[in-house]
């Protein structure tokens, strides 16, 4: 059990207060694409603002608490600290989004995607808050230049898949297959400014991931003398690769759109959440250290 006192000093309060103004963005969201208010749509986007805040005021926290225990490197290796981050990097994602489309329909899905993140961060037992030592291989700061380049990467993912949810509902309208539109289809933009950001995101996000893949390459030859070992993570991280470069090479190639590129965007952020979580969870591996209380998802 987490004193007080500490829960204060290591930042880990300060995330489940932030998930406090997450749920109230989401109770927002969620009244919004029912009722069409757009003033609630505003407070549910200030109410994510005040959540960026305090969540970086967390990890600024959390990271000089590390460096005055000794630890050299910002915490980022267990499974606590990536599903806060995970939070942070998607909630910033749809902040961006925003402020160039009128998506407010996606912050529903957003908001409810970073809760989970949070509520499995804050109450589960798999993800204790207690900052421990790492191993030496990961007292680097190529840890932080591959995790933080990955995360941008699976939160690009995660507002693509958003964005993949919303297009297929307005393509159903677009198409006939739904004879009442609904509310809610009614404050969706058209389906190809839908398509069109989807395409945006994933190629932002497959140059972050092909970064952090290209990193953590590089770090493994100079931490264990091989560039690539087929550990189950890597493998996933591969196939994570791979299936958004379908995406983009059916788009550039096929001239692929709408609906089947909506469902690779959908279908290819579970496969970055089995690689993200699942791997780690159900498959040992080399990216699964043995640290102190806590499961690593490097």
């Amino acid at each position: 059990m987490i004193s007080p006192n500490v829960s204060v000093l290591d930042g880990s309060l300060f995330f489940t207060i932030s998930l406090i103004f997450i749920l109230l963005s989401f109770i927002g969201y969620f009244s919004f694409i029912f009722s069409g208010n757009k003033p609630i749509a505003k407070l549910s986007f200030v109410a994510l603002i005040i959540t960026l805040a305090i969540q970086t005021f967390a990890f600024a926290q959390r990271w000089i608490y590390a460096y005055k225990i000794g630890i050299n490197t910002p915490p980022l290796v267990d499974l606590y600290d990536s599903l806060v981050f995970f939070a942070y990097v998607i909630i910033l994602g749809f902040i961006f989004i925003r402020i160039f489309y009128d998506f407010d329909a996606l912050g529903f899905i957003i908001t409810l995607v970073s809760a989970l993140a949070l509520v499995f961060a804050s109450f589960s037992p798999l993800a204790p808050s207690a900052i421990e030592p790492t191993i030496p291989a990961l007292q680097s700061y190529w840890l932080l230049y591959h995790i933080v380049t990955l995360f941008i990467a699976y939160g690009a993912f995660g507002a693509s898949f958003g964005l993949g949810i919303l297009y297929l509902f307005k393509y159903k309208k677009e198409s006939g297959h739904l004879k009442k539109e609904g509310r809610f289809l009614g404050l969706l933009p058209p389906s190809a400014i839908i398509d069109e950001a989807i395409y945006k995101v994933i190629v932002f996000g497959l140059l972050f991931l092909t970064a952090g893949i290209v990193i953590g390459a590089a770090w493994a030859d100079s931490a264990w003398g091989g560039f690539w070992s087929w550990d189950p993570k890597e493998t996933w991280s591969l196939i994570t690769w791979l299936t958004y470069i379908l995406f983009i090479h059916a788009r550039v190639t096929k001239g692929w759109g709408g609906k089947r590129m909506a469902w690779i965007a959908v279908i290819g952020f579970a496969v970055v959440i089995f690689c993200y979580l699942g791997v780690d969870l159900i498959i040992p591996g080399l990216h699964s250290y043995a640290t102190p209380g806590s499961t690593p998802v490097l």
